[in-house]
């Protein structure tokens, strides 16, 4: 059983990661000036962090189906709603008479989209907004699948002690070397490297660090007060213009050691700074929903990042409201207090 405070800030450090996410979406696609340190502290990577820092421990304390039940209400209500509001952009776009005309297409990018199949594109959605409704989902096929490793990942570390620095080294060493060797392509412009990125075989070493920071919870609060001192070699690694598989610092191909110091940090803030609580999570509303929003704006000639970042915010708190809360509250508890 994992033992942390329950009462931390995970809660509103997810809200900063969808709304960095948001905001820098919305600046590329929409066309504004933001300052360069957004791109130094990337939302998705932090979410992959969290990710397994949280779901490990969840499966801890409530593993079977009791684990896969409150992962299914967590995540698929709000993606079924944000689809039919993927319907509507496509409608803005192309007309309801694009519904019955293609409609064999639609069903079929419906049910990618509300399964494992997020990153699902058909040509009829490339000519609407930035050319893919809701680009930003690959994300959500990447973190069901890592879903289902985490069962396989208890097993085998049960088996064998060392399993999950195991899988942690071969998933860095496939992240740092496949876009390099896997680049054939497969089918169209994809390649190897293109299908292997939507899996945790590229992104696993961020939810594998996730997940040993809360296997060694106890030696890691021991030490939290001291975690902010990261900020120091990482500002150095910013400042030098940090680069490549240990010190990338731009973006969701952050380097190794940039990374752990990004993440130390996030953990302080989470632990070590006194709790405030969020009475609605719109964290993950805020991430479904932008890009879709964004290419409504797009297709209304409505460019403008405020107009796009108050839409967003009024979409998830609709989410939360009447499709995530309502469903959660199904849920099981999960994780337990210390």
């Amino acid at each position: 059983m994992m033992l942390f405070p329950r009462n931390n800030n995970l809660e509103w450090l997810r809200l900063f990661f969808a709304v960095q996410v948001l905001v820098e979406h919305a600046a590329i696609h929409i066309g504004a000036k933001l300052p360069d340190f957004i791109k130094h502290f990337p939302g998705v990577p932090a979410f992959f962090f969290v990710s397994g820092f949280l779901i490990y421990a969840a499966y801890l304390n409530a593993p079977g189906a009791r684990y896969f039940h409150n992962r299914f209400l967590r995540l698929y209500p709000g993606l079924v709603f944000v689809t039919f509001g993927g319907l509507v952009v496509l409608v803005l776009a192309n007309g309801w008479s694009v519904l019955i005309e293609h409609a064999a297409q639609i069903f079929i990018w419906f049910v990618a989209q509300t399964t494992i199949g997020q990153a699902y594109n058909p040509l009829l959605f490339r000519d609407v907004g930035v050319g893919v409704i809701n680009g930003s989902l690959w994300t959500i096929t990447v973190e069901i699948l890592f879903y289902v490793c985490v069962p396989i990942t208890v097993w085998l570390e049960r088996r064998w002690r060392f399993a999950i620095m195991f899988l942690i080294i071969i998933s860095f060493a496939i992240y740092c070397l496949a876009p390099h060797f896997f680049i054939r392509p497969i089918y169209r412009e994809k390649n190897i490297y293109d299908v292997i990125a939507l899996t945790p075989l590229v992104w696993g070493w961020m939810f594998g660090i996730g997940i040993l920071a809360v296997k060694y919870f106890d030696v890691v609060s021991k030490y939290q007060k001291w975690l902010l001192l990261a900020i120091l070699p990482l500002l150095v690694i910013i400042g030098s213009g940090g680069d490549g598989f240990l010190l990338g610092s731009i973006g969701n191909r952050l380097g190794l050691i940039y990374f752990i110091c990004y993440v130390s940090i996030i953990v302080w803030l989470a632990f070590a700074v006194p709790y405030f609580r969020l009475p609605y999570d719109f964290s993950y509303g805020i991430y479904i929903w932008h890009m879709p929003v964004i290419n409504a704006l797009l297709i209304m000639k409505l460019e403008s990042v405020s107009i796009a970042f108050l839409t967003t915010v009024i979409l998830a708190a609709i989410s939360w409201c009447f499709v995530e809360r309502p469903m959660l509250k199904r849920k099981q508890i999960s994780l337990k207090p210390l």
